[in-house]
């Protein structure tokens, strides 16, 4: 039982037989603000800036059922009861990192301690691997993750606004890099 929000949050590492549930959550949204990343003295920092128009954003899910089974990355499956409700994939990459993506929480369970419960659980099993250090990469649209990235403790690493000019759909999106040392 999570003491803060009253939910029984459940972490399971996925398991082969367990692919139904991989790549299960939603991969849209709405876009109503996008983050503006900025220098601010040796680091970087953002501000959240309203898009005049909102659109909805279909967004592809990379395969992350690929990873199931493997040794040297794990998925992570939020359960409350028995509803699926988040996700997380992590790998081990190069100079001692963990490369972290697909961070999804459902939507009307965000602010329930869920992406804290999988990020915890991602940080321990960097630890256990020896891992010094995770990285992981969001867009400009994806406020919420942003904002949680910060709030857990993440600092900005870098930014690259032509990342994304190849992938249809995102052309004008800026990913954004973030580190955390465990």
């Amino acid at each position: 039982m999570d003491d803060m929000t009253g939910l029984d949050i459940r972490i399971v590492r996925a398991t082969p037989d367990m692919v139904g549930y991989v790549d299960g959550l939603r991969n849209n949204l709405v876009v109503k603000a996008r983050v503006k990343v900025s220098m601010c003295g040796d680091n970087y920092d953002f501000d959240v800036d309203s898009v005049q128009l909102p659109y909805k954003k279909a967004e592809v899910c990379c395969p992350d059922r690929a990873y199931l089974g493997r040794d040297d990355a794990a998925i992570y499956l939020a359960f409350v009861e028995e509803q699926l409700v988040g996700q997380v994939c992590v790998q081990e990459d190069h100079n001692n990192m963990a490369r972290v993506w697909g961070l999804r929480v459902e939507h009307g369970h965000h602010y329930h301690g869920i992406a804290t419960s999988l990020m915890n659980t991602v940080k321990a099993w960097a630890v256990a691997r020896g891992l010094r250090w995770l990285r992981a990469e969001t867009q400009d649209i994806h406020v919420t993750a942003c904002m949680f990235y910060r709030d857990y403790g993440f600092v900005i690493g870098g930014f690259d606004r032509l990342y994304l000019q190849a992938t249809p759909g995102s052309e004008d999106e800026t990913a954004i890099v973030w580190y955390f040392e465990v």
